[in-house]
């Protein structure tokens, strides 16, 4: 029987992000002056300015950081951009959900890295 010599390994690296069939995100939704929205108030009831971003975006995975930082992890289809993602939220406009949530000044940033918990 003919042997061959191994000469690629599988591509993993330690410490390094590999998104073959999704992409992960980091939302920091904010208003047109850069401040922060605390989602935490927008999450108890229909259709409030947490929800309508998910919906927006309608990613695989995601979640809302309980924290006053305007925060939400996502994991998308490998189609989607950061650019496509922040214009999609911003274009929601300055009054989102029954709350009138400002966001059109989100912002979307490619991750570099993942921590589950």
């Amino acid at each position: 029987m003919v042997g061959f010599t191994r000469t690629n390994g599988l591509g993993v690296t330690v410490g390094t992000l590999y998104q073959h069939n999704a992409k992960g995100f980091l939302v920091t939704v904010k208003v047109n002056g850069g401040t922060a929205v605390d989602l935490r108030a927008e999450d108890d009831a229909v259709d409030e300015a947490g929800e309508m971003v998910i919906k927006e975006i309608n990613p695989l995975m995601y979640q809302l950081v309980d924290a006053n930082t305007g925060l939400i992890y996502i994991i998308t289809d490998a189609a989607l951009s950061a650019g496509d993602i922040q214009a999609r939220i911003r274009a929601l406009g300055d009054d989102v959900g029954p709350n009138d949530i400002d966001v059109t000044g989100t912002t979307v940033a490619a991750v570099t890295g993942i921590t589950l918990t």
